[in-house]
């Protein structure tokens, strides 16, 4: 297919958010386990995360940064959770309409005792810009940002996300990552989804 979008990969159970990857940031904030060692999140850098609802806080090493503010960290021990290296699916928003999308996280205040994440369900705006406008604000920084069963952003404080193909087109995101298969993702607005 033109510009990167492709069919979502045969044989793969695309569930969107996985609350067992879904991880506190220790410097505050949220992040998103992508396979079994790497978490995406918007953190300042290395530091430790833990996973929802746990009290163990497991260290990390920052191994890529965007200048939107997008980071990428390695856990230093990746035995450590018992995830699975699966990926999920990655989305590229399409169309004019907003596009309904849904969030799992923490606030930016960091807390020393094991709290469970906040859910968020709203709208990402399409467009081209290095960032977009989400609806309402939802306070979860780092949080990844679905599109049903497509990450399709990562967001940000003051209500913005970026868009995962700004991810994609990154030369030092890919370094890491590796080349992202885009699932073309556009939704009507009134079609909520659900957790």
């Amino acid at each position: 297919m033109p510009d990167g979008t492709v069919a979502a990969p045969a044989g793969r159970s695309d569930v969107g958010i996985e609350r067992a990857r879904v991880v506190e940031v220790r410097s505050g904030g949220a992040g998103y386990l992508l396979d079994d060692r790497l978490v995406l999140s918007a953190s300042a850098g290395a530091g430790a995360v833990r996973p929802a609802g746990t009290g163990t806080w497991l260290p990390t090493s920052a191994v890529w940064r965007s200048a939107a503010g997008v980071s990428l960290l390695e856990l230093d021990d990746p035995s450590m959770l018992m995830l699975p290296p699966d990926r999920p699916s990655w989305g590229r928003l399409g169309g004019r309409r907003p596009v309904a999308v849904t969030a799992m996280g923490f606030p930016p205040a960091p807390s020393e005792w094991p709290r469970d994440p906040e859910r968020f369900v709203g709208h990402i705006a399409p467009g081209d810009g290095p960032t977009l406008a989400v609806t309402p604000a939802p306070g979860l920084t780092g949080a990844a940002l679905f599109a049903g069963a497509e990450l399709v952003g990562v967001l940000l404080a003051g209500g913005r996300a970026v868009p995962v193909t700004a991810l994609a087109d990154d030369p030092g995101f890919v370094d890491v990552v590796g080349r992202l298969a885009l699932v073309a993702v556009s939704t009507p607005a009134g079609a909520l989804p659900m957790f």
